[in-house]
């Protein structure tokens, strides 16, 4: 009878070991396929976002007026620069004016403000299809302070 139970306990040993073996193979398997998987995701995710020229940045520089300004004047004239003949929208309560930069991508336009919060948005395109924007807050009142 003890040899009995000592061949059990063996045969049980064995068994344990096999066992344990396999759900480690298994679980090792496992994680080296979705590793290959995650680095085939991320070799394709690169080839995806490589940059191209036309996602190269528009230069777009607001010199007036200033953002957040608090303005007494129902005309307003936006001064700013950009690149060279670039194409410039801006965007204002009342409507939308469309200008030419020059040679040197110097422009200006003007537009008419509303009484309180007014919200411009000015967008600048290239003939390479480049497109850069900003927005300027500015608050209009003729109260005084």
């Amino acid at each position: 009878m003890k040899k009995e139970i000592l061949i059990a306990i063996i045969i049980g040993f064995v068994l344990g070991l096999v066992i344990t073996f396999g759900i480690w193979t298994a679980n090792k398997s496992l994680k080296e396929g979705v590793t290959q998987n995650q680095q085939e995701e991320v070799a394709k995710n690169e080839t995806i976002t490589t940059p191209t020229q036309a996602e190269e940045k528009l230069p777009l520089t607001i010199i007036s007026p200033e953002n957040n300004a608090l303005l007494n004047q129902e005309k307003l004239e936006i001064v700013g620069k950009t690149s060279p003949k670039a194409v410039v929208a801006i965007s204002y309560e009342e409507g939308e004016k469309i200008i030419e930069a020059d040679e040197k991508g110097d422009f200006k336009g003007e537009i008419t403000l509303i009484g309180g919060g007014n919200e411009i948005t000015i967008s600048a395109f290239d003939n390479q299809g480049n497109e850069a924007s900003k927005t300027l807050n500015l608050v209009f009142s003729t109260a005084e302070i």
